[in-house]
């Protein structure tokens, strides 16, 4: 009887290791991609699908410090369309990814050449001063087109109960080990060139970028500021 022919040896474990690392590869490079189409649409000036948003709030103004020791005041970001988030630089809990999604954002941004502007608002100002801001600036890869802002904590907690209606608060002594100083809402607002508010995204969800740059090329389609290349 004719023996039946011997299966042909699978991949070795090695091989198995780099196909699937070739693999991973190649999907991220896909991601990257397709993250890149979905900023060139929803920022491009041949999008047609425009919304009007509805109004969610009005800022007044306020005098706070950028890390580069410079007063910031809502005057100073007129006819600018930012996104608004608040922090902390000792924060044990969502800060990181907060942070590295706003700087993702604010690199989806970048090809707006100044019309659009990321901004964030240390809740610890006692801590976070210019000096402290800058080096934190620095391990986190934060560029020109976000402001780390830092002030009074009077004024902080008015710009973010009053304008941004987002809750702040300081933590109780026994929560500090864990949970750090403060409490504070991780939702980041858009805001338009006129300093109303008009949306609110999970900052720490991961779909950051997802949700706010459609709606942002909606912002931009209103104000006259679409893409035009």
């Amino acid at each position: 009887m004719t023996q039946p022919a011997p299966a042909a040896p699978g991949p070795r474990p090695a091989n198995r290791r780099l196909t699937a690392i070739v693999w991973t590869l190649l999907g991220l490079g896909l991601f990257a991609v397709m993250l890149g189409g979905m900023r060139e649409m929803w920022l491009s000036s041949e999008r047609r699908d425009f919304r009007e948003l509805p109004v969610l709030g009005q800022l007044t103004d306020f005098q706070l410090v950028e890390r580069d020791g410079k007063s910031r005041s809502l005057a100073d970001l007129r006819g600018e369309i930012w996104f608004a988030g608040f922090f902390f630089t000792d924060c044990p809990g969502p800060c990181p990814a907060l942070i590295s999604q706003m700087v993702e954002l604010s690199r989806a941004v970048a090809r707006t050449k100044g019309k659009v502007r990321v901004v964030a608002i240390t809740v610890d100002p006692e801590t976070d001063t210019p000096a402290r801001l800058r080096e934190y600036a620095q391990r986190m890869g934060v560029g020109d087109n976000f402001w780390l802002l830092t002030g009074p904590l009077a004024e902080v907690f008015r710009v973010a109960r009053e304008g941004f209606k987002v809750a702040v608060e300081e933590n109780p002594p026994e929560m500090v080990p864990q949970a750090g100083k403060m409490l504070h809402s991780t939702k980041v607002a858009l805001v338009d060139g006129r300093g109303r508010v008009r949306g609110y995204y999970d900052g720490t969800g991961g779909e950051l970028l997802g949700r706010a740059l459609p709606d942002l090329g909606d912002v931009m389609h209103e104000a006259g500021e679409g893409d035009r290349r």
